[in-house]
């Protein structure tokens, strides 16, 4: 069959069907493992996976499993995941179903991203920053020729997430080449749109000039496969962001521990709206056979069960397996170079910070330095980056609105597309809107991809700032961020 049609589709769509089935059934076993399934979304996932291309960034959410089979994984590769077993191809047992970190050579590359709703937005943003960076830094060459995107996948309710505002301003202003496809089932889990949603995501979306909105029926496939194929075509030319806002039935339960007969009660609805039989009407019409659509639908059952029995007996981590990856190895190991090196003037730490950014810039054109203030008219409220942007330019050296978690969040973006970024957070005490990025996304990357992903970024910050700061800026953070694991702190006490 060929990829992205709609014999393909039908094909994957009847595997994903058959997967939540055989969940349900075994849920005994399943429901063990906190999950959840596409069911009902399948249409608008496969139309995309379809399309992508092995240097594009993907950032799923927790009930895309449709959209992993689409790009390329098996049965057997997501129950591994589902049941927490050593081989594992996303997170070796250590994340739960549907949270997968990929690296293979063709597929689209999946960084790390944690279950927090919404949480991905900011560091699909950017990659989709770091990609346009590369891009006009002329460092594409083992692109060969490709023009990569970044894709955010989220649901309608993670749409009210601050953070995913931060995102989305970012991309509007710089106009990143982001992809946010938005799964509108109408429900947060208890609570629907009705109750917790002002306008839906396409309406939120036009508030931010510079974003192109597309609104698609999630459950025909035909339509979102043109739809998307359109998109992505625009976005790989022009480049520029687009936010896709796809209606589609939630069909499963939320997870597997919030069921859906507790407390929905549009299931009718629901299931009239339902993409598997109006795909297959579509192809009977288009003259494929009955019998041949149903023969497709008994391979994939029995592909799934057997799937299933072979993951079931697959080892489990060992104990051991939980103290791998936890920091990403380093070639430093001790202190290197001399402190007071000879005929060498003191400076004072403020010079020394800038210095140490300077000589990194020199070093590694993959390498930036953005946050508040640090551009080229003040360098820094400390004047810790003085002069850097009249040294490497204004793409290299740059100022970035007031949002701390995006300023921290992003480097993970910018990270899994190799680059090396330095960031700032101008005073210790406007850390904690960043927190969130710095420990649920930043810290674990390494640890739960099971060592293929790792945030290389520095995070810069004035700590204990001047006499008359105050309360509000002189704080001491130190306490806080040590105790997270997966981050290395650094508290430099002299300017050597």
């Amino acid at each position: 069959m060929k990829k992205g049609s709609a014999l393909h589709a039908f094909e994957l769509m009847a595997t994903a069907k058959a997967m939540a089935e055989l969940y349900e059934a075994n849920k005994e076993v399943t429901a063990t493992y906190v999950h959840a399934t596409a069911r009902g979304h399948e249409a608008i996932q496969l139309a995309l996976a379809t399309q992508l291309e092995p240097n594009d960034l993907l950032y799923p959410y927790y009930r895309d499993d449709a959209m992993l089979l689409g790009i390329g994984m098996t049965p057997y590769d997501l129950m591994l995941q589902l049941l927490a077993k050593r081989d594992d191809p996303f997170s070796g047992g250590r994340t739960y179903y549907s949270h997968p970190s990929l690296r293979d050579a063709d597929k689209p590359k999946i960084p790390h991203q944690s279950s927090a709703t919404g949480m991905q937005a900011i560091p699909a943003a950017g990659a989709a920053m770091g990609i346009q960076y590369r891009e006009k830094q002329g460092l594409t060459a083992e692109w060969g020729g490709a023009k990569p995107i970044s894709v955010c996948s989220i649901g309608d309710a993670a749409m009210t997430e601050g953070e995913v505002s931060e995102a989305l301003q970012m991309a509007a202003l710089k106009r990143f080449p982001l992809l946010v496809l938005v799964q509108d089932n109408g429900w947060d889990i208890s609570a629907n749109a009705a109750e917790t949603r002002s306008g839906n995501a396409a309406q939120y979306a036009q508030g931010f000039p510079g974003i192109d909105v597309v609104q698609v029926d999630g459950t025909d496939y035909a339509a979102c496969h043109a739809a998307l194929k359109d998109v992505l075509r625009t976005m790989r030319k022009k480049r520029g962001p687009v936010l896709v806002h796809a209606k589609v039935p939630l069909l499963n339960h939320h997870t597997s521990g919030v069921r859906m007969e507790w407390y929905r009660d549009d299931l009718d609805e629901a299931r009239a709206r339902d993409p598997f039989p109006k795909l297959r009407a579509a192809l009977l019409a288009d003259g494929h056979k009955a019998a041949e659509l149903d023969a497709i639908i008994d391979a994939t059952r029995a592909r799934v069960q057997a799937d299933y029995e072979r993951a079931l007996e697959a080892p489990d981590p060992t104990p051991s397996d939980l103290y791998t990856h936890r920091l990403a190895p380093t070639p430093v190991t001790e202190e290197r170079g001399t402190r007071e090196p000879a005929g060498r003037e003191r400076t004072v730490m403020v010079d020394s910070a800038l210095f140490a950014v300077r000589e990194i810039l020199d070093a590694h054109p993959e390498a930036l330095l953005y946050g508040q203030d640090v551009g080229r008219r003040l360098g820094g409220v400390f004047r810790e980056a003085a002069t850097l942007a009249q040294q490497f330019g204004d793409d290299r050296v740059f100022n970035t609105p007031i949002q701390e978690a995006f300023i921290v969040g992003s480097t993970v973006g910018m990270a899994a597309v190799g680059l090396k970024p330095i960031v700032e957070v101008q005073f210790a005490d406007y850390i904690w809107p960043g927190l969130n990025q710095l420990f649920t996304e930043l810290s674990r990357a390494h640890y739960l991809s099971n060592g293929k992903w790792t945030a290389d970024m520095i995070l810069r910050v004035p700590i204990g700032a001047y006499g008359s700061g105050g309360p509000f800026h002189s704080s001491s953070v130190e306490s806080v961020v040590t105790a997270i694991r997966g981050i290395k702190v650094v508290y430099p006490s002299t300017g050597a």
